[in-house]
């Protein structure tokens, strides 16, 4: 009766495992995530991309000041931002957006407009919370773009060289979560 080696046999599936990962690496790097960095990058407005992956991915997004974004709109530059992620990576991923927000802005939008926009949702009173918006705007003299679409809500402000994007979900009617 023949003897087994063992020490060979865990040696080689090793490096067959390491040798796999390996390659799944490189594939994934270089076939998925670097095609998608330069599709994003092709996008009006994005200046920087980094992508972590794991479950989910997560795809770090620096966008511009407004006049950078593809016809001035968040909305449409989240568009295609979105339709470039889901070709490449699928449903199952994070978008974040980054901004130039260390003025003032995020603790304007976290303590007075972040209040009205939920309220709008809560009360799905759109019509309201976009005149409050408008007018919370004009009395902290920004510059604002406040558009919806089905899933969520797309709000930029801007003041001096700061600026501001955020993508709000909502849930529709009937309780269904976007």
């Amino acid at each position: 009766m023949s003897r087994i080696r063992v020490v060979p046999i865990f040696v080689t599936a090793l490096l067959m495992l390491a040798l796999l990962i390996g390659g799944w690496q490189a594939y994934q790097h270089y076939n998925l995530l670097n095609p998608l960095k330069r599709s994003l990058q092709s996008v009006a407005g994005v200046e920087q991309v980094d992508i972590t992956t794991g479950s989910p991915d997560v795809v770090v997004v620096q966008l511009g000041p407004f006049q950078a974004l593809k016809e001035g709109d968040l909305q449409m530059t989240y568009d295609a931002i979105s339709d470039e992620i889901e070709q490449k990576l699928g449903t199952n991923v994070s978008v974040r957006l980054g901004d130039a927000h260390e003025g003032p802005l995020t603790q304007i939008f976290e303590s007075v407009f972040e209040l009205y926009i939920q309220q709008g949702i809560a009360k799905e009173d759109y019509t309201q919370m976009a005149s409050e918006v408008a007018r919370l705007a004009k009395s902290y003299h920004l510059a604002y773009r406040l558009t919806m679409d089905n899933n969520d809500i797309y709000l930029q402000l801007q003041k001096g060289p700061y600026y501001l994007y955020r993508v709000i979900p909502y849930a529709r009617a009937g309780g269904a979560a976007s």
